[in-house]
């Protein structure tokens, strides 16, 4: 069973890189990563996707993220793992893939309870979806 689409795929890279910068939060599993490599942030932290790279279904679209500054990158990391403002014209789609991605790796690692769990996920009507 392939865990991706690829024409879906594809047509998110493209509308995500037509709109590039894209703000994003990261995970608290993300910036755990990141503090075990020296690198702090608070959980409200916004980064700015800067580029997108598709890697199979091994590891799905993969961003790398560039702080406020925008002048180096300080993350690459599985768009599962970034949080999208619910306000952003992309959101929807995002995290409709998100969704998605995350259920299919649950049911094929054998998890239909966390599957079940994705599933039922609602994301709020306003601001970072949390």
């Amino acid at each position: 069973m392939s865990i991706d689409d690829p024409r879906q795929v594809r047509f998110l890279i493209e509308k995500m890189e037509a709109s590039l910068p894209i703000p994003v939060r990261a995970t608290p599993e993300t910036l755990k990563i990141a503090e075990t490599k020296g690198e702090r942030y608070k959980p409200d932290h916004q980064f700015s996707i800067d580029k997108i790279f598709y890697t199979g279904d091994e590891g799905g679209i993969i961003c790398s993220l560039k702080n406020e500054s925008g002048k180096q990158t300080i993350l690459v990391c599985s768009l599962t793992h970034l949080r999208i403002d619910n306000d952003h014209p992309l959101a929807a789609d995002i995290q409709s893939y998100q969704k998605k991605r995350s259920m299919r790796i649950a049911l094929q690692d054998g998890k239909t309870g966390k599957a079940l769990r994705i599933a039922k996920q609602n994301r709020p009507n306003k601001g970072f979806g949390k």
